[in-house]
């Protein structure tokens, strides 16, 4: 998963939108409107707007209505940036209503800061961020974007991506998501644009960081990607709790009379769950979980994985009264502890050109041994793999280098991979090099935007050196293997130690929960101990340990409900 950062671009563009400000005549008013139109008044509207290739309607002013009147707010859905079909920048009081529709934008209604704004029994549809260019903030039905106190209730959202239906972002506590019906959240990000996004899109997305206190309640949400409803963890933490220095969690969120389905990844990796707290932020960091949240009395079944799950850096969360049938691998899901890699590179750690003889890399600045790198010394020849692109513009997660075993074809066994970071995970480039026979591995940056330098995520541990460089040095190096046999020496000295960072899903209570006919089990905690996790009075036909007592099937009955 990529967490989208709100940078100051959204606010530069919402500020150059009102420096054209066009007013609507008196103190409410039914007005024919133009795309860009600034409203100050409350307005309804008489005929559909658009399409429009950059925001819609701009609201202007606090404590105002826009009655689409069963009107239209069309976009091009094709342009480059952020465009919202109803944008509210730092506004109090506005209401968005009328019974008609907002389709083909980056986001259908964006709610940049300000509080206590209502949506409701608005149509959204389609509306779908292209991933042509940064900063690619937007990508949702609806988003809410460090704003407290909404109320988004009874909407129809259809068809939204690559981040989710109706999403809360950063600093947005205390909103109310309800009544709502969210379909079809499954659309991947356009690999090869800017913002790529691929394989995350949610129904509805609490992403935060520091979205606390918000209630979803009473929602539909089907045909998701990721997660039907997903509560986002904190990436600028590693351990759980949060130490004094990490940016706000996900905490105390309520998850309440919500119907979810038919959550299913596209491209069939089971990693699809109907309500889950999310434990892996961007390349496979883990992060904060959120922790403290209440999951009651939801319907989740029939998704591609799991019907509710818990990671193993989640704790203190409630999950009473659920009903998860027909899920393809468990009803309810404890996560198991999670293991760390803690790394050290004692050096020295070499990348140096045999032939052709060239000027020497330096070690930090074009070059490093990447986190989770064996020890050793190795000589022989560099081989690009797979399609590596080293001619700007680069598209962001374009880059398939290493990604599939057939990339590896003819691979000589003792060679030194060199691998463009790009669309799929490190580890599983590694693997394929292990496996095709690599002495060694060169990774280097994608060249992108914002992705030229070294890089600091890691992988592994492995057996063998993994050395990260820059793209000026991948450029470089590669250029070099299209001219002629290019011998490398690669010298790594490192240490791993496995460390387990979590104790594990603990402290949840999970009382009188449904669940049957789920593809391995009913209820499952993976913690040795059960970590001080409560199962009381559950109805399950299948359960993996002692600690999940169940009415009935496999487990002993305890605590039976009356």
């Amino acid at each position: 998963m990529r967490f989208r950062k709100i940078t100051g671009a959204a606010c530069a563009a919402t500020a150059l939108t009102l420096s054209g400000v066009v007013s609507t005549a008196g103190p409410a008013s039914a007005a024919v409107v133009a795309c860009g139109t600034t409203i100050t008044q409350t307005t309804t509207l008489t005929a559909n707007v658009g399409p429009c290739g950059d925001d819609g309607i701009i609201i202007g002013a606090d404590n105002i209505t826009l009655n689409l009147n069963g009107f239209k707010i069309i976009g091009v859905n094709r342009s480059p940036g952020d465009h919202a079909g109803v944008r509210i920048p730092n506004r109090t009081g506005v209401t968005v209503r009328g019974k008609g529709t907002i389709q083909r934008f980056d986001a259908g209604v964006a709610i940049f800061g300000g509080s206590g704004n209502t949506v409701s029994g608005v149509s959204l549809l389609d509306n779908v961020n292209d991933g042509k260019a940064p900063p690619c903030d937007l990508g949702d039905g609806i988003s809410m974007l460090n704003s407290d106190n909404n109320t988004i209730q009874s909407n129809k959202v259809v068809r939204s991506g690559p981040y989710g239906g109706i999403t809360t972002i950063g600093d947005s506590d205390g909103n109310m998501i309800k009544g709502n019906t969210v379909v079809g959240s499954n659309l991947q990000g356009i690999s090869g644009g800017g913002c790529g996004n691929a394989n995350q899109d949610e129904g509805i997305r609490l992403e935060g960081p520091g979205a606390n206190n918000n209630t979803v309640v009473n929602n539909n949400v089907s045909n998701s990607l990721l997660a039907g409803i997903g509560v986002h963890g904190n990436v600028g933490c590693r351990n759980n709790p949060p130490g004094p220095f990490d940016t706000p969690n996900n905490d105390f969120n309520i998850i309440r009379g919500n119907t979810v389905s038919g959550t299913a990844s596209i491209l069939g990796d089971g990693e699809s769950d109907g309500i889950k707290i999310l434990d892996q932020g961007p390349f496979g960091t883990i992060v904060c979980a959120a922790a403290n949240t209440t999951i009651e009395s939801n319907n989740s079944s029939n998704n591609e994985r799991h019907g509710i799950q818990i990671p193993g850096t989640s704790i203190n969360n409630t999950v009473n009264y659920n009903t998860v049938n027909s899920n393809g691998v468990d009803g309810i899901r404890l996560g198991s502890p999670i293991f760390g890699n803690t790394f050290t590179n004692i050096g020295p750690t070499v990348l140096d050109l045999i032939t052709p003889d060239q000027p020497t890399f330096m070690m930090g600045t074009d070059f490093t041994a990447l986190s989770g790198s064996g020890s050793g010394n190795v000589t022989g020849p560099l081989v690009p793999v797979g399609a590596i692109d080293v001619t700007p513009p680069i598209g962001f997660d374009s880059s398939t280098s290493g990604c599939d075993p057939a990339d590896f074809a003819g691979f000589p066994v003792g060679g030194i991979a060199l691998i463009q970071r790009g669309l799929c995970a490190r580890q599983t480039k590694v693997d394929n090099a292990l496996a095709a026979g690599a002495s060694a591995v060169v990774f280097f940056n994608e060249g992108s935007p914002g992705r030229e330098g070294l890089v600091v995520a890691g992988v592994g541990p492995t057996s063998i050196p993994v050395v990260d460089a820059n793209f000026a040095t991948g450029q470089t190096l590669f250029n070099l293997t299209q001219q002629g046999p290019v011998t490398i020496r690669v010298a790594t000295n490192t240490t791993n130690v496995q460390s387990q960072v979590n104790v594990g899903a603990e402290n949840n209570t999970l009382m009188k929960n449904i669940g049957y006919e789920n593809g391995e089990h009913d209820g499952h905690d993976e913690n040795q101990g059960c970590d001080q996790n409560l199962w009381v009075g559950n109805f399950f036909g299948t359960v993996n340990k002692e600690c999940v007592k169940a009415n009935g099937g496999t487990g002993n009955v305890s605590n039976p409900a009356p």
